[in-house]
């Protein structure tokens, strides 16, 4: 805020003044008044205005600097109604009226739509429980068929498994609500894990090889599992038309233990590799090969920074893909069980 710009927005009381200085001074004129009074007068008015203009130019800069530094210094902005001084003079009065009812507005609305989506939430997860029966019940007489149909069996397990992802992501958000960090060992849930997807792995002639899996980490098992399922579905989705090699194993680096899930799929273009983790993103591959939704790695890699962990993916176009899950060791893992 600058002295200069004040007035120039104050043009109309400068020409007021120029007006009534004018007037003063022909009517001194008119009286034969001397050319020192004159000037003394022209010198006294102009002094008062412009002593007047800065002093009033520097008790609003002085409050609008204030509330600067304040919405500066903070973080969230919307707390800026609460932590701003009411001030003494009328006009800020008022703007600190106007922010308190600005503020007051967003909170209800916040809340509105903190309801509504926790409303619609709540709402999925148990329409997500709700649908479960008939699938569940749906495979009940697929059992009890004389003839087995393969072909049913694997659609239903992939509801299902749209289903079980559909509750992951609604809960994505408010995973700290549902989780327990704790040792786990890699080699009990990459088995889990692996027999949830059992029906397709060997539906696709699946080549498995697990490894090097007697590790020890700190996770929540259930959530886990579910993550790795979904790195082994992109997998599949991505197959060669000759096969699939899947390889998985685990390695200790100096401050993490990793679990590396390998495929000898068709890869991905290295410029689309970094936009791997992005919500919706499936790349030229993903065009191509209708099944993909773009949803499954993005929801690992939000779940891994929920659980302390880190996710990381590489590939190469026509070899293959790797999907290394990263699980912190000693300090760290025990700042994130506090919470």
């Amino acid at each position: 805020m600058k002295y200069g710009t004040y007035l120039k927005e104050h043009a109309v009381w400068a020409g007021i003044f120029l007006w009534l200085l004018f007037s003063l001074e022909t009517f001194l004129l008119t009286l034969s008044g001397g050319l020192w009074l004159m000037l003394y007068t022209a010198g006294s008015l102009a002094g008062a205005f412009f002593a007047g203009t800065y002093v009033e130019y520097r008790l609003r800069k002085a409050y609008l600097s204030a509330l600067q530094e304040l919405t500066d210094g903070l973080d969230k902005k919307y707390l800026v109604p609460e932590m701003m001084q009411e001030g003494k003079r009328q006009e800020e009065k008022l703007l600190y009226g106007i922010f308190g009812s600005v503020g007051k507005s967003m909170y209800e609305n916040v809340a509105q739509y903190k309801r509504a989506s926790r409303e619609y939430k709540e709402y999925i997860e148990i329409w997500i429980h709700e649908v479960k029966v008939p699938i569940a019940a749906a495979r009940m007489i697929l059992v009890n068929r004389s003839e087995t149909d393969s072909g049913l069996s694997e659609e239903i397990d992939r509801v299902e498994g749209y289903v079980e992802q559909a509750l992951y992501y609604a809960r994505s958000n408010d995973v700290e609500k549902d989780y327990l960090i704790k040792q786990v060992k890699l080699e009990k849930v990459v088995e889990e894990a692996v027999l949830q997807k059992k029906r397709e792995l060997l539906s696709q002639k699946v080549s498995l090889n697990m490894h090097d899996l007697d590790k020890m980490v700190y996770s929540d098992g259930k959530w886990l599992s579910f993550m790795i399922g979904q790195a082994l579905d992109n997998s599949v989705k991505y197959a060669k038309e000759e096969g699939l090699v899947l390889e998985l194993y685990g390695e200790e680096a100096k401050d993490s233990t990793l679990l590396y899930v390998k495929d000898n799929g068709i890869g991905m273009k290295p410029e689309e590799a970094p936009r791997v983790f992005d919500k919706g993103f499936t790349g030229t591959n993903g065009r191509r090969y209708r099944r993909a939704t773009g949803l499954g790695l993005y929801l690992c890699k939000k779940l891994c920074g929920r659980l302390g962990h880190d996710l990381l993916f590489s590939t190469r176009e026509g070899e293959g893909s790797v999907v290394t899950f990263v699980f912190p060791k000693s300090r760290y893992v025990d700042e994130v069980r506090k919470y």
